[in-house]
């Protein structure tokens, strides 16, 4: 007999995963954001990085192409793994960019987004109590997927010192030995970071020395702000793949971000397993997006390049905003963000968020929320005309905000 009483509330408990899941940081200041704009406040939003470019045109033909087909298989459930053509434009666009050679049959898949394929990864092949050694301040996706695990996430602290690199060296020997995967994300969101040859050689002896799988992430690979920086994949240095998937996407380099279409190549046997989660969890990727996916890797690539020069210019508007106040910004080199020290007089980067808000009306990213390391810095998100950003560095200095 049920124990249910009509008309009396009970409570619906929720699972230990979602108890182990922090508040998201970022949401805060959103609802905060929100709140200004119903005030009627001429809001700069700097917190999100949500391109403003229109995705390549080519990619929009290819859509509009496939949806007017008279055919219907363009709208039936696509296969878990992606198209076959997707996923030899996935094998094509790696041996062409990087001069790496990709299985399209069993190292290439089509995600939903790089941010669902990280999340599908981490739930493969991490238990709760495994331990994540996790490079921070990072994109805050990594920090919400791997609480779902219930891993044991060691932060491994990527500091301006190091040129935004993680220190190797500094990882307790313990933690090495206990962790299955090293987690790491170049050109870096947020801090604008780059790899270095030297950096993923070391990377690769420290997994081999400690048997660990690295998942790369190189979703910034082609938003470099500096003409003599070009990024380099993970895979270069892991060629046959003994212990590397790597995630990419659509949203960043091609402004794509609301279409939803990411791709991870690698390990053959670890694609296999996020391709388990996958067919138990989703059907893949709309097949006339895939084809617009396909059109884009295969097409003209220049498109990354004009984009590329908008943000650098944006990039040195605000670097030249900020110049009078003080700020001991590094230049970043690539991505679409700039990480920002906050004012010495503020405790810490949520205070100094939220009173920057409330004062200018500026919205920015609090670093806090990009893992621990993230503390003492801002991310701002050049998604916004440079106009906007000489009026929030105006607002900032009318403000008094100066380090």
């Amino acid at each position: 007999m049920s124990s249910i009483q009509p008309g009396v509330k009970h409570v619906f408990a929720t699972s230990d995963r979602l108890e182990n899941l922090p508040p998201y940081t970022l949401a805060k200041v959103f609802q905060d954001r929100d709140a200004k704009v119903r005030q009627g406040v001429d809001v700069i939003d700097l917190g999100v990085g949500n391109p403003d470019m229109r995705p390549p045109q080519h990619a929009i033909d290819t859509l509009k192409a496939a949806l007017d087909d008279t055919a219907v298989e363009n709208h039936r459930y696509p296969s878990f793994a992606g198209l076959p053509e997707f996923r030899a434009a996935v094998a094509s666009f790696y041996k062409t960019r990087f001069g790496v050679a990709v299985d399209p049959a069993t190292e290439a898949l089509a995600l939903v987004g790089s941010k669902e394929g990280i999340a599908k990864f981490m739930s493969a092949h991490l238990n709760p109590g495994d331990t994540l050694l996790l490079a921070t301040p990072c994109y805050p996706a990594y920090l919400g997927a791997s609480a779902l695990t219930q891993a044991r996430v060691v932060e491994v602290p990527q500091l301006a010192k190091n040129g935004f690199l993680p220190d190797l060296s500094a990882i307790a020997t313990d933690d090495a030995r206990r962790a299955k995967i090293i987690s790491v994300n170049f050109p870096n969101n947020p801090t604008g970071g780059v790899e270095t040859p030297e950096f993923y050689n070391d990377l690769l002896r420290f997994a081999r020395e400690y048997d660990l799988f690295v998942l790369s992430d190189i979703a910034y690979c082609d938003l470099s702000m500096d003409p003599s920086y070009r990024a380099r994949s993970f895979l270069e240095f892991d060629r046959d793949k003994e212990r590397t998937v790597e995630f990419h996407s659509f949203s960043k380099s091609y402004s794509m971000q609301g279409w939803r279409v990411g791709m991870a190549a690698g390990n053959a046997e670890a694609m296999a397993h996020l391709l388990k989660i996958k067919s138990n969890t989703d059907f893949g990727v709309f097949m006339a997006i895939q084809r617009a996916a396909i059109a884009v890797l295969s097409g003209p690539q220049d498109y990354c390049a004009r984009v590329s020069a908008i943000y650098r210019a944006r990039r040195d508007a605000f670097l030249a905003g900020v110049k009078p106040l003080g700020y001991p910004v590094e230049t970043p080199r690539a991505t679409l963000y700039v990480w920002l020290p906050i004012p010495r007089r503020f405790g810490s980067s949520m205070d100094f968020t939220r009173e920057l808000l409330d004062k200018t009306g500026v919205v920015v990213a609090p670093g806090s929320g990009f893992g621990k390391a993230g503390e003492g810095y801002v991310r701002i998100a050049l998604c916004v005309p440079e106009e906007r950003l000489n009026e929030a560095c105006r607002r900032m200095a009318e403000a008094g905000f100066r380090y």
